[in-house]
């Protein structure tokens, strides 16, 4: 079964400007989160060195200025109670490019499809200060999508962000 980042890879080949991209995204569909979870390869715990789409419901969200209740994220570790993620929502778009960009010597081969896992040292880099978040498995409301890193550039252009209360940019 063909998934939304079959379609969008079948449409686009080659350099393309950011705005070019953005349009062709959005002219063949505007999915949103739960559709993508529910047509995707999902699981129910993250998977480490991909990409993960799910739905969240945060612990201390009256205490937050704005959240996001469905994240797009790398998982990077285990922590108490769940893991430790950096969320691409919490960037503007063309700022999750660059994000995205930096990431890639860490991965594990230059094929870029789903072969490839990414082994990221997040602790010291200015984007993930602004993404890493500690997500609570007791607070995840759906299944993990996994999203390969053949399908990353897609799913960063992807409007499934959910931010309550306001936004980070």
């Amino acid at each position: 079964m063909a998934t939304v980042f079959d379609k969008i890879l079948d449409k686009t080949t080659g350099p393309k400007s950011y705005d070019w991209y953005r349009k062709q995204v959005r002219s063949m569909t505007t999915p949103g989160a739960r559709s993508l979870i529910n047509k995707g390869k999902a699981t129910l715990r993250p998977k480490y060195g991909i990409m993960n789409l799910f739905g969240y419901d945060p612990k201390h969200k009256d205490r937050l200025p704005y959240y996001d209740t469905f994240p797009l994220i790398f998982p990077l570790e285990p922590a108490k109670g769940g893991f430790i993620g950096l969320n691409f929502h919490y960037l503007p778009p063309l700022a999750r490019v660059r994000f995205l960009r930096s990431l890639a010597d860490t991965t594990s081969n230059n094929k870029f499809d789903k072969s490839t896992r990414y082994r990221i040292n997040w602790r010291n880099n200015t984007f993930m200060k602004k993404t890493a978040k500690h997500y609570l498995f007791n607070h995840v409301r759906t299944s993990f999508l996994n999203i390969t890193a053949e399908e990353m550039a897609i799913a960063i252009f992807l409007p499934v962000a959910r931010f309550k209360k306001g936004s980070p940019y």
